[in-house]
């Protein structure tokens, strides 16, 4: 397995796995299959590429992506010392293989690089017990539940939100 950060040559890819994520685990994405299906590929060229405050980690096996997690810099001045760490999946026939924590560990690598980031934040649906226990066993910590976060097909679903601190 190999982690690097995504590029545009990925797009292809990298929608693909979205497209899997989001029908697989509603709960953990914002966005619906029906939203992020109508992208071009140029759209998620665009949204893939690296910028100073914000990339996309992919984790491979061989030439396949099967794993992937965003980050996000605050730009606002006041706010540019906290970052977020979104969208992270794994393929389901690659969990339990300790790639998100790989994932997780080589995007603190990247941010100790990163002049002035002190805080990073995420949050997880409560029931995601697995990625859960990751986050704590890496050291972030809840500080909020927002209750009925999240609305699919009238069910609600709470978010618990943590931070660690860099």
């Amino acid at each position: 397995m190999s982690i690097r950060i995504l590029g545009y040559k990925d797009a292809t890819q990298y929608k693909d796995l979205r497209l899997q994520a989001i029908n697989d685990s509603p709960t953990s994405f914002c966005s619906s299959y029906e939203q992020e299906e109508i992208y071009t590929l140029q759209e998620t060229e665009h949204n893939i590429r690296p910028q100073t405050d914000q990339f996309t980690l992919g984790a491979f096996d061989g030439k396949q992506l099967i794993g992937m997690v965003t980050f996000k810099r605050e730009t606002n001045a006041k706010l540019n010392h906290k970052g977020r760490v979104m969208e992270m999946y794994v393929s389901p026939d690659m969990r339990n293989k300790g790639i998100g924590r790989a994932m997780l560990e080589e995007l603190l690598r990247l941010l100790k690089e990163s002049e002035g980031l002190e805080q990073l934040y995420l949050s997880v649906e409560s029931t995601n017990i697995q990625v859960l226990e990751l986050c704590k066993s890496l050291e972030f910590n809840q500080y909020a539940t927002e209750k009925r976060a999240i609305k699919i097909d009238g069910n609600y679903y709470d978010e618990l939100w943590m931070v660690k601190n860099l």
